[in-house]
């Protein structure tokens, strides 16, 4: 979107602190029927659509502390990845073509998705806030200022990233070569590497930082200093900015004509456009108070409908940054377990549970897991019962079908397992319960759990000869791992077999163009193995 000042606001705009507070009074004052963290009339001074300037301060307060925590966790997870490949084996780095075994290649090439995966996350939060000056600054200076900072680090962190990768590929063609091919494995599209070269290139993006970092220490710095929410961030934000503002120019403000609209309207643009319309969606999606989403009510209760206890629901929202670090086009995975009286009425009668649990399945899981089975008859804040047991960003935790669904993607799975089975793998995911996530997405250990990891120790053969789920895992940059894409490959690859461990049992495929989702088969499913998780229009 282009916001760029006409003549006539260059001549209001000039630059200096005191004209922008000037600017600031008089427009804070104008009246509005609804309580925003943005100036009244904001649209009609900044022109276009921006979802930030809709939202209410409280909203907007809680929105900015989440995405703080999840900007950080992106920086970790891209400052991991870069540094790999600096501290690369130099056999692989110096490589030449035909010097490097098919595994190595993949190596490599999961070590690019390393670093591009948290890039795109981080390009997506910096654009979500690049509209931070129609906020309030004297009404929500804090807000205000968050906003900025959320962009401002983003951008840092880019740049810094960017320009360190450049160094590293210097005359590595090779290198350069497997970071643009198609990644399917992880979803990641063709030229994906141009595309950042692209960006990296063009200096006047990156001229304008040091601006980024003078009005930061101006106008911002101040308003956050007792900002516990955002004090971590704070940190790392020193660090990548000192970094990247090493790495650029140091531009004089006397050769720019207005330092404020540089800041303003130059400073954060994205380096991996969304189509305009879809990314105008995104925003909206995110800053709403029930967060939309492409299916509907009625779509979830027939999903609901088609489920048994045990069964395996994958999930996808599209503009959701949620598990950055693993590839593929499903993000999330959860185990639906039903209600107490739903678990009972399905398994309790099976003769194999009943000679196993002496007729009380009730008692057995009352005793094993008290709280995490208590949750199972209760209700979440909306109302709806809890039905499904989830490893999310506060741990795992039992949530009701309408809350972890309400996706643009779900579908569901069901293990070809007998009961017993099915209720050892309940007895599971309740012993797990209370975990914490594991942001590090480690499956050798217990004591944290990421989403896929919860299905497989659920499903887990206790021995080499006991039925259970057996996914092939996958070495992600030094980790073995089991993507949520990876049960539905597994999927893919088992239909037709005598004995595949899935079975189909509903897909709502999301349409984005159109806003809605349709019920989808078996195929379509199938085909989301290969689909990009990242919908970018490349250069």
């Amino acid at each position: 979107m282009d916001l760029r000042s006409k003549a006539g606001r260059r001549q209001v705009l000039l630059g200096s602190g005191a004209v922008v507070t000037a600017t600031a009074l008089s427009v804070a004052f104008w009246p509005s029927k609804k309580e925003r963290a943005a100036y009244p009339f904001v649209r009609r001074v900044g022109g276009g659509h921006e979802a930030l300037w809709e939202v209410e301060p409280d909203r907007l307060a809680e929105v900015t502390a989440e995405d703080a925590l999840r900007l950080e966790r992106c920086l970790l997870t891209l400052e991991r990845g870069v540094k790999g490949l600096e501290t690369l084996d130099a056999r692989l780095a110096s490589a030449k073509v035909g010097e490097l075994a098919p595994a190595d290649r993949e190596g490599l090439r999961e070590r690019w998705w390393q670093i591009f995966d948290p890039m795109l996350a981080i390009d997506e939060i910096k654009a979500r806030y690049q509209a931070w000056y129609g906020l309030d600054y004297l009404k929500q200076p804090r807000l205000h200022a968050r906003a900025f900072a959320l962009s401002f680090a983003g951008l840092c962190a880019q740049a810094d990233a960017g320009l360190r990768l450049l160094d590293v590929l210097e005359n590595k063609p090779v290198l350069r070569t497997l970071f643009d091919e198609a990644m399917p494995s992880v979803g990641l599209p063709a030229r994906t590497f141009s595309a950042l070269r692209a960006r990296i290139a063009r200096t006047r993006d990156l001229f304008f930082i040091p601006f980024g970092a003078e009005w930061y220490d101006d106008w911002i710095r101040p308003k956050l200093k007792d900002d516990a929410k955002l004090g971590s961030l704070l940190a790392a934000l020193e660090t990548v900015r000192a970094a990247a503002r090493r790495k650029v120019l140091t531009p004089s403000t006397r050769a720019l004509e207005n330092k404020t609209d540089v800041v303003k309207n130059e400073l954060f643009v994205r380096w991996f456009p969304l189509q305009h319309d879809i990314a105008e969606w995104a925003g909206d999606t995110r800053f709403a108070k029930e967060a939309r989403h492409l299916i509907d009510d009625a779509q979830l209760a027939t999903f609901r409908s088609k489920l048994r206890p045990g069964d395996v629901i994958l999930e996808r929202r599209n503009w959701y940054l949620s598990n950055v670090g693993l590839p593929g086009f499903w993000p999330h995975a959860a185990l639906y377990l039903g209600t107490q009286a739903e678990i009972l009425e399905s398994l309790q009668g099976e003769p194999t549970v009943l000679q196993a649990y002496a007729g009380n399945l009730a008692s057995h899981f009352e005793k094993l897991a008290p709280k995490a089975w208590a949750s199972l008859a209760e209700r979440d804040a909306s109302g709806h019962e809890c039905r499904v047991v989830e490893a999310v960003s506060e741990g795992v935790v039992s949530s009701s079908l309408e809350h972890s669904c309400a996706a643009d993607y779900v579908a569901a799975l069901r293990p070809r397992l007998p009961a017993l089975l099915r209720v050892r793998a309940i007895e599971r995911a309740l012993t797990f319960w209370g975990r914490p996530y594991d942001f590090n997405f480690d499956f050798l250990t217990d004591d944290q759990l990421v989403c896929s990891e919860l299905v497989m120790k659920a499903y887990e053969p206790q021995t080499t000869d006991d039925q259970g789920l057996r996914v092939p895992y996958v070495e992600l940059v030094g980790r073995r791992a089991v993507p949520p894409t990876s049960l539905v490959q597994t999927f893919r690859d088992e239909r037709g077999q005598k004995e595949p461990q899935f079975e189909f049992v509903y897909f709502l495929e999301g349409r984005e163009r159109e806003k809605r989702a349709v019920v989808a088969d078996a195929d379509a499913l199938a085909a989301t193995v290969t689909r990009p998780k990242w919908d970018i229009v490349q250069p």
